[in-house]
């Protein structure tokens, strides 16, 4: 892509750097996402830019590092390597803190503690809306476990008090959707437990003061991530089962007061 094409892309503005008390310039693509010049924050610690990004670039960190057109102070246009926003805690520790002054290492140090602590939180809601949706699961899937056996009962009960054929073919129609909308549910929910059975597992534990194992807190998935995708998929599958026995229940009713 040529220089210019690569503009009209990208709009530049400056933002204040969390931590640093400093203004960087951020580079906003198409998506809006912002990504930094590396040579931006290599210049505010006092890193040679030139020395480690060849180190860093076989680093995780720069899984998403992109070259963008960045517009110098000097009014010159380079095409440079550009950090993801996110990617700056890696950043941070991926070179020798002594190479930078006291003061920078004190704002790193801090930078870094606000980030493990903001990434702990991340975690934790993680984990309760893992644990959640895992619950929901199971108690949906024991919920309409046996469905289909009570749905053949019921027909066998409702049949002999149908007295019309539109009221026939009604409850046809209505035991058929209901054992369709069953197994779609039943399946997704299934599909998502067994997506969660392949995430790896962490053993926490308790070491004593020689670092042996003291006792075993409990188990953890290591990345408990629910998809917005299938959790959003699964709760549409209730509304309309909602909906379903909101349908029948008022067939029920009108086939009484006959």
């Amino acid at each position: 892509m040529h220089v210019e094409a690569r503009e009209q892309a990208v709009r530049q503005a400056t933002i204040m750097l969390p931590y640093f008390e400093q203004e960087v310039p951020a580079l906003y693509v198409a998506d809006g996402t912002p990504y930094i010049p590396v040579i931006s924050l290599c210049q505010i610690l006092g890193l040679r830019a030139n020395t480690h990004i060849p180190r860093w670039r076989k680093l995780m960190l720069w899984r998403h590092a992109r070259k963008l057109p960045w517009r110098t102070p000097t009014g010159h246009t380079r095409v440079v390597w550009c950090l993801h926003v996110g990617a700056l805690p890696s950043w941070c520790c991926s070179f020798d803190w002594s190479l930078v002054t006291p003061v920078r290492r004190a704002q790193l140090h801090q930078a870094t503690d606000a980030w493990l602590k903001v990434t702990e939180q991340a975690q934790q809601e993680m984990l309760r809306e893992y644990r959640q949706m895992r619950r929901q699961l199971f108690e949906f899937l024991m919920a309409y476990m046996e469905t289909d056996t009570l749905l053949s009962r019921l027909t066998l009960h409702l049949r002999p008090l149908l007295n019309s054929t539109d009221a026939h073919v009604q409850f046809e129609e209505l035991m058929n959707n209901g054992r369709f909308l069953v197994q779609e549910a039943t399946n997704h929910a299934r599909d998502m437990l067994y997506a969660q059975a392949s995430i790896p597992i962490m053993d926490v534990v308790r070491l004593d003061e020689d670092g042996q194992v003291k006792e075993e807190m409990c188990s953890l998935p290591l990345f408990p991530v629910v998809s917005k995708e299938e959790r959003t998929q699964f709760f549409a599958y209730l509304a309309r089962l909602s909906v379903w026995h909101r349908e029948f229940v008022a067939f029920l009713k009108s086939i009484a007061t006959r």
